[in-house]
């Protein structure tokens, strides 16, 4: 029987034809898309960008650019009246700032951008110095005024308020993160020194580097955590429940450690590679690195924000193809439109 007798209906199919029908890698990849962007992690990372997560990282990093300086005068005056003639803890302080923000405090190596005893202000309390201290103290809020709009941002927040309350709030999460500082090298301090004494006790000499190498990340993990707390509640005013905002500090307090770790060592190194930034190397490390922290908050509480899955606008326009809305997913929507119903609150 021939080609012409059996007719095309019969005959054989290319190979190319038979492939077509079969799903495609493209289509499987869509489909993996879909679902990540319907998972927790792609619903925050969506929101980080319909907010416009990077510029806001940016604002971030630019305002603390300006507010460094000021920030740092307050916070070192603020620490000598309090620690006094404490070298150990001062060394400490120092040695916090300087693993945060590497080569900006002269720490005693020569490689610092500021030397720590300038940024102490004069005791004498005159008019001159009192609108000085008020000028610094305005100049230190403004990168926690960029921070915290940001994060409401992330929680879908209307901006708006008393703006007294807000300048409140500002200076409230300034305190607290400077405490944070302090707090972090004070139990630094006193836990390595009992962890030694233990482990000389024990007779455990040789692990006494390890242990305080995991007590320093242990102890700044917490630190972190406290502080994205006290950034979402305090400074933010926003209250997500306890179990999202927990997990959210979990997930910012790893994110800060890991980069604390590896990350200052990469950032400084990539910087003073660049012979365009050979003069200026601290204060582009300074925005690189604050961006990059900036990033990691804003994700974390896009995370701890739970948003709804929202439907590319490509999707509602072709019929057929907009996947049905859960009932979690519209409580999220609910709850994110009673937020910016709420958002007058600064």
């Amino acid at each position: 029987m021939s080609a012409e007798e059996t007719g095309p209906a019969t005959a054989t199919r290319p190979p190319r034809a038979r492939l077509a029908d079969s799903p495609s890698l493209v289509l499987r990849g869509r489909a993996l898309l879909l679902r990540w962007k319907h998972t927790r992690p792609g619903r925050a990372s969506a929101r980080f960008r319909a907010r416009s997560g990077g510029v806001l990282a940016g604002g971030i990093a630019y305002a603390a650019l300006f507010s460094v300086f000021a920030a740092l005068t307050i916070s070192y005056t603020t620490f000598i009246a309090i620690l006094g003639d404490n070298d150990e803890l001062r060394e400490r302080v120092l040695q916090a700032v300087d693993d945060t923000y590497p080569h900006l405090l002269d720490t005693g190596d020569g490689l610092g951008a500021i030397d720590p005893e300038v940024l102490e202000l004069s005791a004498n309390l005159t008019a001159a110095g009192i609108v000085a201290v008020v000028v610094l103290l305005l100049s230190a809020i403004a990168a926690m005024t960029a921070l915290r709009r940001s994060v409401r941002a992330m929680f879908a927040t209307e901006l708006g308020g008393n703006p007294v309350l807000g300048k409140a709030r500002d200076l409230g999460g300034f305190v607290g993160m400077a405490f944070a500082v302090l707090l972090s090298a004070t139990l630094t301090t006193g836990v390595g020194t009992v962890a030694s004494w233990i482990l000389d006790a024990l007779g455990w000499d040789g692990l006494t580097t390890v242990v305080l190498r995991v007590v320093g990340l242990l102890v700044a993990f917490v630190i972190d955590a406290a502080l994205f707390v006290l950034v979402v509640r305090v400074l933010a005013a926003e209250h997500p429940t306890w179990r999202d905002l927990l997990r959210g500090a979990a997930i910012a307090a790893a994110g800060l450690g890991i980069v604390r770790t590896l990350g200052t060592t990469v950032v400084a190194s990539s910087v003073s590679t660049n012979p365009l930034f050979a003069s200026v190397t601290v204060l582009v490390t300074l925005l690189v690195w604050v961006n990059l922290v900036a990033r990691i908050m804003l994700l974390a509480a896009a995370w701890t924000a739970d948003p709804p899955y929202v439907e590319p606008a490509t999707a509602a326009e072709s019929p057929g193809r907009t996947a049905p809305r859960s009932e979690r997913d519209q409580e999220r929507t609910d709850g994110d439109q009673s937020r910016g119903e709420q958002g007058q609150r600064p």
